[in-house]
């Protein structure tokens, strides 16, 4: 399995800015609900992928109905698209940058304040200055550290982007064996 895999519904970003949704669980009324909202299906090695093209307008919007409206569903949703959190035109680069490769998790800032948070939530320093997720943690520890900690930096009004390794939707991962 992937990171992308162990939650009911799973929001993430490719490395080229299509924003993805996944239904790891059958929920009759997904399919539905995500092509209202203006995901498009597409077959990918045994999965439905759901998409929103690079430059949607209003994908932050449109991921947050799909949520709002799949909540009765299931509670089991991880949202870690960074195409749909709002950016000021012109905004500098995030001030936190979280990047997955497998269960490697580590993160760079700009902001010193971000590391007595990076380190609370269980990261370490590295000799390189970044600091590193603790090794040993299976997937779901590691979905769940990283969702605490984008949580944790939006609500010190920190920009976070998750990058999670995916370079585009051809690249996701294939559906695991159930």
């Amino acid at each position: 399995m992937a990171l992308t895999d162990h939650n009911d519904v799973f929001f993430g970003s490719t490395d080229d800015a299509w924003t993805f949704a996944l239904l790891n669980t059958p929920i009759s009324a997904g399919p539905g609900i995500l092509r209202a909202v203006g995901f498009s299906p597409r077959e990918h090695l045994g999965r439905t992928v759901y998409l929103l093209a690079p430059g949607t307008s209003g994908t932050g919007a449109r991921t947050g109905d799909a949520i709002a409206q799949l909540l009765p569903h299931t509670l089991d949703i991880v949202e870690l698209a960074w195409t749909s959190h709002y950016r000021q035109a012109g905004a500098s680069a995030p001030d936190t940058r979280i990047t997955v490769c497998g269960t490697d998790v580590t993160a760079t800032t700009t902001t010193p304040r971000v590391h007595p948070l990076l380190l609370q939530v269980g990261f370490t320093k590295r000799r390189d200055g970044t600091l590193q997720l603790a090794d040993g943690m299976g997937e779901d520890e590691v979905v769940g550290r990283i969702v605490r900690t984008e949580t944790h930096l939006f609500a010190e009004g920190l920009q976070v982007r998750v990058d999670l390794g995916i370079a585009t939707p051809d690249a996701l991962p294939p559906a695991p064996y159930r």
